[in-house]
Order: C-alpha cells, then sequence, then structure tokens
C-alpha cells in the first residue's frame, strides 16, 4: 500500500484576469506493475475558509495501465490524498497538473511523484519503556506563548437585526447565448368552405301619405298660403331575416417536421435509421461526415465507435467535435482518420486501439488543420520501446502547412508524431509519455510550453539529419528550456 497527499495548493484570483489560474485539476495514475491490479482512492478537498471533502473515487487499475481523471478546481485553496493498494509504492507513478480555463495546462501547479509527500504506513507502536525516577525541578522558565484558544462557547442568542445595507452595484449581465435554430413552420391547413348567406327579411310596407291640406283663398294680391296638412305616419319596420347557419371549419394541416441541418449533424454510436438531427442521429462517424455541409460541425456524442477502415474527412472548414466518454477504438490495421483539404479541426476525441497497430491514427494532407485537446494513446507493449510495433498519433505528408497540435496529451506509443519533410506547424502544450518522443524529419515546426510525464520519453524531440539548421530548433538550450527541460536528440 502507498499514501500520498498533495499538500495545500493556493489557487487565487488573478485580479488581472478575473480568473483563477486552476479551473480543473488533471490525475494520471500509472500501475506499472506487470501482474497486480491496483486501487487508487482520490480524496480531494477545498480549502476555502474550512477542509471540506468533495472529491472521494475509488479507481481500478489493471496491470500496466493508466487511469487519467480530470476533476474540478475553481476553489482558493484545495488539496488531494491518494491511497494506493494492491501494489507497492515502487509501482505507482502520479502526476497531477492544474488546467485553465482554456483547458491548457498550468505548469505551477504540477505535481509528480517525487513531489508527492509519502505517507506509507505506520509501523507497529514498540512497548513503552518503564518511567525514569523524577529528576529535580529546574528554575522556572519565561513564560510561554499563549495556549491555542479553546473551543468556543456556545453561542449567544441572536441581536436584533441591524438596518440592510445599500445595495451594491448590479453586477453586468453576461452575453445572450446564440439563439437555436428555428424549425421549419408547417404548411398553413386549407380554409374551410363560407357558410351560405341568411335570407334578407322582407322589407316593411310603407306608410300612407295624408290628406292635403285645403288651399287658400285666391285674393287680387297674393293670397296667403294655406296651413301645411300634417304628415302621415311612418310603416311599421319589416322583421329582420334569420341569420345564415355557420359553415364547418376546414381540417388542420399537418405538423410541419423540424428538417436536419447540415451544418450541424449528430452522430450517436450504435443509433439506427437517424437522419443526422440531435433527435434522431446516424449511427457512424462515416454518415455524419457524408451528410456535413462544408464549415459545419459533426457532433461525435458519447459511446464507443469501432474503426476498421480509414475515414476521410476532406470539406473544408468541418469540425469533429467529441463529447464526454466519446473513444474512437480502432480494431485493424488501417489508418483511422485521413485529413486531407483544408480548416479541418478534430477536437475532444480519445483514441485508441484494441491492439498495437503499425500505423498512424491520424495522417494530414493539406493546410490550416488543427489537433485540440484529445486523448491519444496505445495498448501496452512488453520490453524496452526499441522493439514496439512503429505506431503513432499523427504523421504529416509534405504539402502540410500551418498545422496546429495543441493541449492533446500523447502516451504508450512508438512516437507521439513523425513529422515528414516540408510540412509546417506549430507544436504547443501538449503532455507526452512513454513513448520515443516527436521525429522531426526535415519539417518545419515550433515547439513551444510542452511537457513530458512519466514513464519518461527515450527522447522527448529527435532531430533527425536532413532537419535545417537555425529557427526554431537553434539554440537547442532555448528549444529545450522552452519545452520543460526537453530532452534532445541532435543529428544533424
Amino acid at each position: 500500500m502507498a499514501v500520498y497527499h498533495s499538500g495545500p495548493i493556493e489557487n487565487p484570483i488573478d485580479t488581472s484576469t478575473g480568473s483563477r489560474p486552476t479551473g480543473q485539476v488533471m490525475v494520471s495514475i500509472t500501475n506499472r506493475s506487470l501482474i497486480n491490479s491496483a486501487v487508487a482512492t482520490v480524496t480531494g478537498y477545498s480549502l476555502s475558509g474550512v477542509r471540506t471533502m468533495y472529491i472521494a473515487e475509488a479507481l481500478p487499475i489493471p496491470a500496466n495501465q493508466v487511469t487519467v481523471r480530470t476533476y474540478y478546481a475553481d476553489v482558493d485553496a484545495f488539496e488531494f490524498d491518494f491511497n494506493i493498494t494492491g501494489v507497492t509504492a515502487e509501482e505507482v507513478e502520479i502526476s497531477l497538473w492544474g488546467k485553465n480555463a482554456n483547458n491548457q495546462l498550468v505548469s505551477a501547479h504540477r505535481l509528480l511523484t517525487s513531489e508527492l509527500v509519502g505517507l506509507g504506513p505506520t509501523g507497529a507502536t514498540g512497548a513503552t519503556g518503564g518511567t525514569g525516577p523524577t529528576g529535580p525541578t529546574g528554575p522556572t522558565g519565561p513564560p510561554g506563548p499563549t495556549g491555542a484558544a479553546g473551543p468556543p462557547g456556545a453561542v449567544g442568542e441572536t441581536g436584533a437585526t441591524g438596518p440592510t445595507g445599500p445595495a451594491g452595484a448590479r453586477g453586468e449581465t453576461g452575453p445572450t447565448g446564440a439563439a437555436g435554430i428555428m424549425g421549419m413552420t408547417g404548411p398553413t391547413g386549407a380554409t374551410g368552405p363560407t357558410g351560405a348567406t341568411g335570407a334578407t327579411g322582407a322589407t316593411g310596407e310603407t306608410g300612407a301619405i295624408g290628406d292635403t291640406g285645403p288651399t287658400g283663398p285666391a285674393g287680387g294680391a297674393t293670397g296667403e298660403t294655406g296651413p301645411t296638412g300634417a304628415t302621415g305616419s311612418t310603416g311599421a319596420t319589416g322583421a329582420t331575416g334569420a341569420t345564415g347557419a355557420t359553415g364547418p371549419t376546414g381540417a388542420t394541416g399537418p405538423t410541419g417536421s423540424v428538417e436536419p441541418n447540415p451544418f450541424n449533424v449528430y452522430v450517436q454510436a450504435g443509433a439506427a435509421g437517424g437522419d443526422g438531427s440531435q433527435a434522431a442521429p446516424f449511427g457512424t462517424i462515416q454518415q455524419g461526415i457524408t451528410a456535413v455541409s462544408p464549415t459545419g460541425t459533426v457532433h461525435i456524442l458519447g459511446g464507443t465507435y469501432p474503426l476498421t477502415a480509414t475515414i476521410t474527412v476532406n470539406k473544408a472548414g468541418v469540425t469533429l467535435q467529441g463529447y464526454p466518454n466519446t473513444q474512437i477504438m480502432l480494431q485493424a490495421a488501417a489508418i483511422p482518420f485521413l485529413v486531407t483539404g483544408s480548416g479541418v479541426t478534430i477536437d475532444g476525441l480519445t483514441v485508441t486501439s484494441n491492439l498495437p497497430y503499425a500505423v498512424e491514427f491520424f495522417q494530414f494532407a493539406g493546410t490550416n488543420h488543427r489537433l485540440t485537446h484529445n486523448i491519444i494513446f496505445g495498448p501496452p507493449q512488453a520490453g524496452p520501446s526499441t522493439g514496439w510495433v512503429v505506431n503513432r498519433g499523427f504523421s504529416t505528408q509534405g504539402n502540410v502547412t500551418n498545422l496546429l497540435v495543441r493541449g492533446n496529451i500523447f502516451y504508450s506509443l512508438r512516437q507521439p508524431a513523425y513529422l515528414n519533410p516540408n510540412s509546417t506547424g506549430n507544436i504547443i502544450n501538449n503532455v507526452v509519455y512513454n513513448t520515443r518522443g516527436f521525429v522531426v524529419d526535415g519539417a518545419i515546426f515550433v515547439f513551444s510550453g510542452n511537457s513530458w510525464g512519466i514513464p519518461a520519453n527515450a527522447v522527448d524531440i529527435a532531430l533527425l539529419v536532413g532537419t535545417p539548421t537555425g529557427a526554431p530548433y537553434d539554440p537547442i538550450v532555448d528549444l529545450a528550456a522552452n519545452n520543460s527541460s526537453a530532452n534532445i536528440d541532435d543529428q544533424r
């Protein structure tokens, strides 16, 4: 059994950025025993004022295997305990890394096995020796420092509540998230026929005209006008006709369906009969790539995706986005992903194989591709690494330019990458261990911020004959210093 303790790790907010150096902690535990399984009990504590346990997880680790976990750590300070059973302390390697808000490893919060505090098992308590005679009383020494405060007394009654202070200023409203895509409106149902108009009621009879008054007598001069006769009474209004019946309501039209969006295609391992929408995903990655439009995203949902043939990614600007618990499992000697064209991004995948195959997991051709935040590893191989099958994380063809490889983890491979002549790009902030290192064969790549875990690589970076001298590789001491004291094999 072995017990290790990280000790308190301070993680205050940086006032210049408004965030902490570490938001998550990545823990890697290696069982180097070739025959015995181990169980690692990981316990994490928040130290924000009170030591509070918030992580407790038991991790089974088979013989000669590595387990990696990522935990929340956005607190003022934290610490971790590791209790390993089933193997000896010499057969365990532990590394702990902070990860910032951009999911990049934080060197300031890195601890390896040698830097952890060993809390090995306590030996049995020996027998208590006999009590010696009491010596003479010495002179009274000066008063000692005040002892620790005793436990708090009982809480007194709560006093009356003071007046409420003025309200603090309201914080700025965070940006509104992007609106989701609106589904298509279904067709409008047909209008029902208009009901017949009711018949108009009959017009009432016109009242009789009143009698004309008598005409006044005519004089020599104009006679006076006789009085006007009385107006006859108005006839009665006819009755209003009955209202016609309302026509029947037309049938409701069919509800419009939500069409698949070719710029956001979804894939779920084992799904069948889907159309690529989030509600009905495709069952294979190849279906998703076939359906996605250039510059769109194939969302690869959690699950294990077995591959026995090469998937070609050749649409400009496409992103393959892995989700938590997404694992690509190669089961044949075929390159899983051949990336051509331009602007392809592969992010968030875990890629491995059931057996060691002499192929690379990714082969790149073209321009401006990105390989970011993936975990790429091979199954364990016995014996010295000089005899391992030549499996690789990725390789470049000669026409590759501006390839970005950032924030990945490579381990248990013959090589994390083979960089062929005339290819160019940047390899930044990756973690590599238990390999024979990056091989540079006449390529021009900037290495910066990369780091190396345990078991250590045979070399970290190998510069083969024909690789140019000068920048970005020389001076060699600067190249090593900018990559965590890298072990560089310069064969030029």
